[in-house]
């Protein structure tokens, strides 16, 4: 249902979504004093980071982004003006470069959802990555780990799993939404 409204979205509107989310976005890594930030390439109709990447670069800010390494893991690979990127088996362009960062290098995660509430807890894709990448921040403050998705993917509520990291925060075109939760 919530990938179903997201495709559902004119392309004019999403793009315009994009460029306000992108707003909100940076002014909050910003004033964070972020100088590392992973950011996922988007993928069919999730809420395009084209405009947000752009601007970290433009700031001085390093981004790294995705890319599957063997089966079941990702690597955060640095994004730069030389990177070449290629399709990866399920269709998403991800880096072709080595160099990496570790999650707790990192200052910010910008990360893909399905669907979020106001606890904190977010609907992956099904994959798993995020979550095993994530997986040793558990009950850590760092890396800020910030939502990226359209308002309307907001549910009332969704179960939490014991390998679940909460985010921080969830930025959409109306702004950002910080949680007040134990880490």
């Amino acid at each position: 249902m919530l990938r179903q409204q997201r495709v559902a979205l004119p392309r004019d509107q999403r793009r315009e979504k994009a460029r306000r989310c992108a707003r909100h976005a940076l002014r909050a890594l910003l004033a964070r004093k972020v100088r590392r930030v992973a950011v996922y390439i988007d993928y069919q109709s999730e809420l395009s980071t084209q405009p947000l990447i752009h601007g970290l670069i433009d700031r001085g800010v390093r981004v790294y982004v995705p890319r599957l390494i063997g089966a079941a893991n990702m690597r955060m690979i640095e994004l730069r003006s030389d990177t070449r990127l290629q399709r990866n088996r399920h269709g998403i362009a991800e880096p072709c470069g080595r160099s990496h960062a570790r999650p707790r290098q990192l200052d910010a995660i910008v990360l893909p959802l399905t669907g979020f509430d106001l606890q904190g807890r977010r609907l992956g894709t099904g994959g798993g990555y995020y979550d095993r990448f994530l997986s040793d921040l558990r009950g850590r403050p760092k890396p800020w780990r910030l939502g990226y998705a359209y308002a309307l993917q907001q549910c009332a509520s969704l179960p939490a799993d014991p390998w679940d990291v909460p985010l921080h925060a969830v930025c959409t075109e109306r702004g950002l939404l910080r949680f007040t939760h134990s880490l």
